[in-house]
C-alpha cells in the first residue's frame, strides 16, 4: 500500500518554502509521494486569490517534481476543514494510506480540529518541529486525544505568503517563488491593484486583448532576459492606456501638461498616445516607477538611453500573440528571444521599410533611437541581425 503524505492550506501564493517542505516530508518521512491539497474556502481566513489561480499556481510549482501530486480535493463544494477533503482524496487515492503533513505550531490545536476524532481515526501525521514552539507538552496532549503523529528533523524556511503578497503588491518580484509562478502571479496581476475594470472602460474590446498579449509577451520576455517581471508586466498593462482617447483630448493633455511641442507628435495618435499615456499611468493610475513611466512613454519611437525594460515593452508591443501577421514579424519574434537591442533595431527596419513603401517619413526620433541601438549592440547582437 502506497504511503501519501498530505500537504493541505491556502497556497496564497505558493512559495519554495511549501515545496521545500513538501521535500523534505517525502525524503525524511518515510513516504512514496506528497500531495498538494489547496483548499477552495479556508475555514480560517479568506484567501486572496481566486481558488482557480491558488490550484494553477501548485500546478506550475511542482510540474516535472517527482513524487509531488496534486489534488482538487480542497476545491469540491462544501469543504472547508481538513476533514471534508479525507472522502474525495480516498476516493482519489483508494489504495493509499493517508498521512498529514502538519508543522508544530498546529500541535496545541489539534485535540480541538473540525472532527478531529475522525481525523485520528484515518490518518497518520507527520510534524516538522518549529523554532520557538514547545514540542512536549503539545504532543502528549495531541497523543491523549487519539493522534499517531511521527515527528521529522527541524524545518525553517525564510519565506511566507503573507510577505510575498506585500512585495507583489509593490510590483517586486518576490524571493522565494518559481519563475513559473512568478511568471503566472504577472500575466494575472495577482495580488495587485486591479486595474482591469478601468481599462476596459477606457479602449475597446480589441486594444484591450492587444493590452493583455502585451502584458503576456512583457513577462515572457523579462523572464527570458533576466529583466523585473512584475514592473514590466505592469508597463505592458498600462502601455496604452491612453489609446482610446481622440486626437484632440490627447493634444489638450499635451499642451496644458507640457509633455511636448514636437509638431510630428502633437499631429500623430500613433506617436501622441505614448506620451499622453505616461501622463495617465502616473495621475489616473498613481503609478510613479520612472522606469515603468519610461517604458510606456518611448514604446512608439524609443529613445536613445533606452533601458532594457523599455526594450522589452517596445518589443513586446510588436510581438505579442495576438498580433496580426505583418512581413518580418516571425523574424522579430526570433530575435526577440535572443537579444532585445536587436529586436527593437530590426522593428525599427521593419518600419521604416514600410513607411517607404507607402511615401510616408520615418521619424526623426526613431533614427536617432537607431544610431544609439547601433552603438549599443555587441558584434554577436549585429550577427543576428544578419541571419
Amino acid at each position: 500500500m502506497q504511503k501519501l503524505g498530505i500537504l493541505g492550506g491556502t497556497f496564497d501564493p505558493i512559495h519554495e518554502g511549501h515545496t521545500a517542505l513538501a521535500k523534505a516530508a517525502l525524503r525524511d518521512g518515510g513516504l512514496d509521494g506528497v500531495v498538494l491539497v489547496p483548499m477552495a474556502r479556508p475555514a480560517h481566513r479568506e484567501a486572496d486569490a481566486k481558488a482557480s489561480d491558488r490550484l494553477e499556481m501548485c500546478r506550475r510549482a511542482i510540474a516535472g517534481e517527482k513524487g509531488l501530486f496534486l489534488s482538487q480535493a480542497g476545491m469540491a463544494s462544501g469543504v472547508k476543514y481538513t476533514c471534508d477533503t479525507l472522502s474525495p482524496l480516498r476516493r482519489e487515492f483508494p489504495d493509499a494510506s493517508l498521512t498529514l503533513i502538519i508543522g508544530a505550531d498546529k500541535l496545541l490545536s489539534l485535540p480541538y480540529w473540525h472532527e478531529a476524532d475522525r481525523l485520528f481515526s484515518q490518518c497518520d501525521f507527520l510534524c516538522f518541529p518549529r523554532s520557538g514552539v514547545s514540542l512536549e507538552s503539545a504532543l502528549e496532549k495531541a497523543r491523549a486525544a487519539g493522534a499517531r503523529i511521527s515527528l521529522l528533523p527541524e524545518f525553517y524556511t525564510p519565506y511566507s505568503a503573507s510577505m510575498i503578497r506585500s512585495q507583489t503588491e509593490q510590483y517586486q518580484d518576490a524571493p522565494g517563488l518559481a519563475p513559473q509562478v512568478l511568471c503566472y502571479m504577472a500575466e494575472r496581476g495577482l495580488y495587485q491593484p486591479d486595474f482591469i475594470p478601468k481599462l476596459r472602460t477606457m479602449m475597446n474590446p480589441k486594444r484591450f486583448e492587444h493590452t493583455l498579449g502585451v502584458r503576456r509577451e512583457a513577462v515572457r520576455l523579462a523572464s527570458l532576459h533576466g529583466l523585473p517581471v512584475q514592473r514590466c508586466a505592469l508597463a505592458g498593462l498600462l502601455h496604452d492606456c491612453a489609446k482610446g482617447m481622440s486626437l484632440k483630448e490627447m493634444n489638450k493633455i499635451a499642451r496644458d501638461q507640457h509633455l511636448t511641442e514636437d509638431e510630428a507628435f502633437l499631429s500623430s495618435g500613433a506617436l501622441l498616445h505614448a506620451l499622453v499615456g505616461a501622463y495617465l499611468a502616473k495621475t489616473e493610475f498613481g503609478i510613479r516607477d520612472e522606469e515603468v513611466l519610461w517604458a510606456i512613454r518611448s514604446h512608439t519611437v524609443g529613445r536613445p538611453g533606452m533601458s532594457r525594460m523599455e526594450m522589452c515593452i517596445f518589443v513586446a508591443d510588436a510581438t505579442e500573440p495576438g498580433r496580426e501577421d505583418y512581413e518580418g514579424l516571425s523574424d522579430l519574434r526570433r530575435l526577440s528571444s535572443l537579444s532585445l537591442p536587436a529586436a527593437v533595431y530590426r522593428s525599427f527596419e521593419l518600419t521604416q521599410e514600410y513607411l517607404e513603401k507607402t511615401n510616408r517619413t520615418f521619424d526623426p526620433s526613431s533614427l536617432r533611437t537607431m544610431n544609439y541601438l547601433k552603438g549599443l549592440m555587441t558584434p554577436e547582437e549585429k550577427r543576428l541581425l544578419a541571419l
